[in-house]
């Protein structure tokens, strides 16, 4: 819906209470001379102090980056649960009223954003722009150093 540079993203993010950060299998992909994708990942958890549902591998590497509260749960247990009026996992206390996707491909974070649907906003911290989610970092497709910067510029502003 609304694309946004890194520091408004890192502003509304440190604005809300009831954040859950969804790690796709690309942030175990993705790496720039040595920094992967799932750092970028850990460095946001760390600095926001986020829960995390972790899919597929990226559970160990959160957890060997010192993540506190990074539990194995894939995006469509979380998306599933989000439908019910009760929160339904023990991943936080409360139902999240943000969901953060990174390191999701394109056709998986969309149709999983579509599935949120009003029960919570969303973000997308993929490469590329997407038009479902309530906020989305611009699209860098075409330049993944690009992608890191914006990736760099929203840890510093957190």
């Amino acid at each position: 819906m609304s694309v946004k540079q890194p520091s408004e993203l890192a502003e509304y993010l440190k604005a809300k209470k009831n954040v859950l950060l969804l790690t796709g299998e690309l942030c175990d992909k993705v790496d720039w001379d040595g920094k992967s994708l799932l750092d970028y990942a850990a460095d946001i958890a760390k600095k926001l102090n986020l829960p995390v549902a972790a899919t597929a591998n990226t559970a160990k590497g959160l957890k060997a980056r010192a993540v506190q509260g990074a539990a194995k749960k894939y995006a469509a247990e979380i998306v599933d649960f989000m439908r019910w009026p009760e929160w339904r996992d023990k991943i936080m206390p409360e139902k999240p009223e943000v969901l953060v996707f990174i390191g999701y491909h394109r056709a998986a974070s969309s149709g999983f954003i579509s599935m949120v649907g009003k029960n919570a906003e969303t973000v997308s911290l993929n490469h590329i722009y997407e038009e479902e989610a309530t906020y989305s970092l611009p699209d860098t497709a075409a330049s993944l150093r690009q992608y890191q910067q914006n990736l760099e510029k929203l840890i510093q502003a957190l």
